[in-house]
């Protein structure tokens, strides 16, 4: 089990961000030539002399201050990161320069994943091949030819095999949870004050009196058995305040004329039905009158 799905596991919900910060967009970004930005010569000649995977831990912790590795969650999934791409450039024989630029290439593709928490695969890869395509095409100064066209393939596979398939779960781990407040202004009515604000009206507009029906109902309270605050609780009118009432009159305002416009299609409905109905009949009788008089003019010719 990898150090990922051991801190997704023991991590607790991820942080909401806090009212009125401004979250930043999925954007594009530039990719430029990056060798030695993030490892210098020194710390790859340190990094070298690292045999085993605790002491390359020991050397990136020293190298990026992440000394809390261990005990720090995200540090640590981060660690993990790190280490796994220096021990691929060595399965791949790459040289210090190409491991220095390999290092950046994924780490500066991490740091545009979790610029935001919004989705931006599509922006994140786009950057990773403008990245690699600067350090595999001879192009100076605005690109080298650092690495080969396999070794270009073999770079791509292996983030696409392991940085991206875990793409969300790196975005659950580094970024806060955000959290939408959606405010409505409805025309003719006036703005919802705040909660809070709401309340210091209302406290001031009770003012003493409300302090002093307060201690009055106190002892009230205890001297009452459990059952019988209920039904007060029930019986107790509801007070609207003024934009519940005004929001009350509005919705019955536009449901009266609704209602009106309504019955009077119906109204217009049955009269048409009925002028309809009236005209059959009509037409039913004079073709009853017609076939009588028939019927009378042959019985005189018999007889």
């Amino acid at each position: 089990m990898s150090f990922l799905e051991v801190a997704l596991a023991n991590m607790p919900a991820p942080t909401e961000s806090t009212p009125g910060t401004k979250i930043i967009q999925p954007r594009r970004h530039k990719g430029r030539v990056v060798v030695w930005e993030d490892l210098s010569v020194n710390h790859m000649d340190a990094i070298d002399q690292a045999t085993t995977p605790d002491e390359l831990r020991s050397i990136l912790g020293q190298i990026f201050g992440m000394s809390d590795h261990r005990d720090n969650l995200k540090n640590g999934v981060l660690m993990d990161l790190f280490v796994y791409t220096i021990l691929h450039a060595r399965r791949q024989n790459f040289n210090k320069e190409q491991t220095s630029a390999f290092f950046s290439i994924v780490k500066r593709t991490h740091a545009v994943c979790v610029e935001t928490p919004f989705g931006n695969v599509q922006e994140c890869y786009n950057y990773f091949t403008e990245l690699l395509l600067c350090h595999g095409t001879k192009r100076p100064p605005f690109s080298v030819d650092l690495f080969d066209a396999d070794q270009v393939r073999n770079i791509t596979d292996y983030v696409v095999n392991t940085y991206f398939r875990h793409f969300k779960l790196y975005k659950y781990v580094f970024t806060p949870k955000v959290q939408l407040d959606l405010t409505m202004k409805y025309v003719g009515i006036p703005e919802t004050p705040q909660p809070e604000e709401e309340e210091q009206k209302e406290e001031e507009q009770a003012g003493p009196d409300a302090e002093a029906a307060e201690q009055q109902e106190e002892p009230q309270e205890v001297e009452v058995p459990p059952t019988e605050p209920e039904k007060t609780e029930e019986t107790e009118p509801e007070v609207e305040s003024p934009r519940k009432k005004e929001l009350r009159s509005l919705i019955q305002s536009q449901l009266a004329s609704q209602v009106k416009e309504l019955r009077q299609s119906v109204d217009e409905q049955l009269k048409i039905n009925d002028q309809v109905l009236t005209q059959k009949l009509a037409a039913l009788g004079e073709g009853e009158s017609s076939k009588g008089g028939r019927t009378s003019s042959r019985g005189g010719k018999r007889k």
